[in-house]
């Protein structure tokens, strides 16, 4: 996997594999000279670049490999100083060296996609990170809900017919159920998101999500607050589920809106403000002393 961004600067060439290692444009030749032709040459798959060079820095191959390997005839080498050792070194997708480390090998083999509208609504500066990967797991539809649990068909048949939302302690919990159709947290969602601008979204999954693409990446005060509410209460409705289910503790509605409330005006309290015609109105509704700063949120 990361083979191909590790390439060879050639000085003497002889810590270099001619055939497997990167170290000019055509690399691995192993990829299109076979064994075969290596062998008959007088070389083996261990040869070097130092091998392959005479002393003249002339190649040391047949000439017929010109015309069976016809690529072979633009490549050239200079060797940086022939009294040092082949140095390695990382290069990324572009070709570019960069410098080692392990986030220039994670954007380098890491799986892409399009970028979805919504990213900017999960990561973003303000953010609180558990509740940032609390509702990242909720918008790709991943907690293991009841619903998730009969598609796997975990437990017997008697079970999943018995189980039910351990909030309302009626419809078997989903993901759509618990964010926020369930009677409990819709009733929690009624309650924090009055304290922000997101007045027309309803209690349904798709009407929350539709907010979010909307709004995903505005750098309105207002906005990043809501944004803030929504992982707040998805992170304290899911730990509230959790907890009936495995410890039997049971906080009510309004304790666990006072937990996402909290949670969110913490969050506030560590901001840094300038130039929002909103600041003096956010920070009323929150209940936050009002404070001269210099900078952006976060």
């Amino acid at each position: 996997m990361v083979r191909p961004f590790i390439w060879s600067v050639i000085r003497n060439g002889a810590q270099t594999n001619a055939w497997s290692d990167n170290w000019c444009h055509l690399s691995p030749l192993r990829d299109f000279i076979t064994p075969r032709h290596i062998a008959n040459a007088g070389f083996n798959l261990q040869s070097s670049v130092a091998d392959i060079l005479d002393a003249n820095g002339q190649w040391r191959w047949p000439q017929a490999w010109y015309d069976t390997y016809p690529v072979l005839i633009g490549l050239t080498i200079i060797r940086d100083n022939s009294q040092l050792h082949d140095r390695l070194v990382w290069k990324d997708l572009e070709g570019n060296e960069r410098q080692f480390s392990s986030m220039e090998v994670w954007h380098a083999i890491r799986l892409r996609s399009n970028t979805v509208s919504w990213a900017n609504m999960v990561w973003f500066s303000q953010c609180i990170p558990r509740h940032s990967f609390q509702l990242w797991l909720v918008i790709k539809n991943k907690l293991k809900t009841q619903d998730r649990l009969k598609v796997w068909e975990a437990g017997s048949e008697t079970n999943l017919r018995l189980m039910c939302c351990p909030l309302c302690q009626r419809d078997r919990d989903s993901r759509d159920h618990l964010f926020f159709a369930c009677n409990f947290s819709s009733q929690v969602w009624m309650n924090v998101k009055s304290l922000v601008d997101m007045k027309q979204v309803n209690a349904l999954w798709s009407s929350v999500l539709a907010w979010m693409e909307q709004y995903s990446s505005s750098t309105n005060l207002e906005h990043i607050v809501s944004k803030l509410v929504l992982a707040a209460s998805a992170y304290f409705i899911w730990q509230e589920r959790n907890n009936r289910l495995f410890s039997r503790m049971q906080c009510s509605a309004t304790q666990v809106s006072e937990k996402i409330k909290s949670s969110v005006r913490f969050r506030l309290m560590g901001f840094k403000f300038k130039g929002h015609s909103d600041l003096n109105h956010v920070l009323r509704k929150w209940k936050i002393p009002s404070r001269a700063s210099d900078e952006d949120p976060g």
